[in-house]
């Protein structure tokens, strides 16, 4: 699965790197240039770059500088002689680490705040909750990925519209793209199941000593399509990693027995 390069801090013990964050026109070419006058002065490592309105933008990035003559503020009053530049910082490294001191968190392009949390951080901890409360700590992690999903459940429909059963897979593209893991989704031919195949699953990303299953997405799946298809959905994990399956699979199906997509 690829990841994009986007840090909130990079570490790089015995190099010289770099942050740099710079208001710009939101102009056609002006991104281009600022990357051209940056060649100059700094590998980059990873960038980032979104539209704030009004004709403005921001550019950011990690990069390891190129001279060791290079210091912060000569590459900020570089930067700035750029055409289109309005304003720019600059943070240098100490002791190989470099910190994203401009942003707090990330934003989803509908405006929603996200705040970063290792995989294998949040599997612990829910192995830690089956480790305590055993088959309850399993129900309530459950039923937590189904709240969540169905307090969103509007959003999903406003994203997806009044045919879900014709976008599952830019659904399944959401979930990958948060980082849930690489997902896939795919209808029987009578639309009374969907299977959904989930690759590097973020919740068994730590294995277990309890032989859990994934519980809080397979809630999640449930949440989410339930609400799009309009029935209440029995939501069963078929494979797991942490069984010794190769990745996690979950099937959904209607509870009355009926198809999951049916005729207004």
């Amino acid at each position: 699965m690829h990841r994009q390069p986007i840090f909130a801090f990079h570490y790089a013990p015995g190099e010289e790197t770099v942050f740099v964050v710079a208001s710009i026109s939101d102009e056609p070419g002006t991104l281009a240039l600022l990357l051209k006058t940056l060649s100059n002065q700094v590998n980059l490592i990873a960038t980032s770059s979104y539209t704030l309105g009004n004709d403005m933008a921001v550019f950011s990035g990690y990069g390891r500088v190129l001279s060791k003559k290079t210091t912060a503020a000569s590459l900020r009053e570089h930067i700035e002689k750029t055409s289109k530049v309005s304003t720019c910082q600059v943070w240098m490294s100490e002791k190989g680490l470099i910190v994203d001191r401009y942003h707090t968190g990330y934003e989803g392009g509908i405006g929603e705040p996200y705040v970063i949390f290792p995989a294998k951080g949040i599997s612990e901890t829910f192995e830690g909750m089956v480790r305590v409360f055993g088959t309850g700590g399993s129900t309530l992690l459950y039923r937590r990925g189904l709240d969540y999903a169905k307090t969103r459940s509007g959003l999903y429909k406003k994203i997806i519209g009044p045919h879900p059963e014709t976008r599952v897979q830019e659904l399944a593209a959401i979930v990958s793209a948060l980082g849930y893991g690489g997902s896939t989704a795919t209808f029987d031919p009578e639309y009374s199941a969907l299977t959904l195949t989930a690759k590097e699953c973020f919740e068994c990303s730590s294995g277990s000593e309890e032989k859990r299953t994934c519980s809080f997405l397979r809630g999640m799946a449930a949440g989410i399509f339930g609400p799009l298809f309009g029935v209440e959905i029995v939501s069963e994990e078929a494979k797991c990693r942490n069984l010794g399956d190769a990745y996690c699979e979950f099937v959904l199906k209607a509870k009355d027995g009926l198809p999951l997509v049916r005729k207004s």
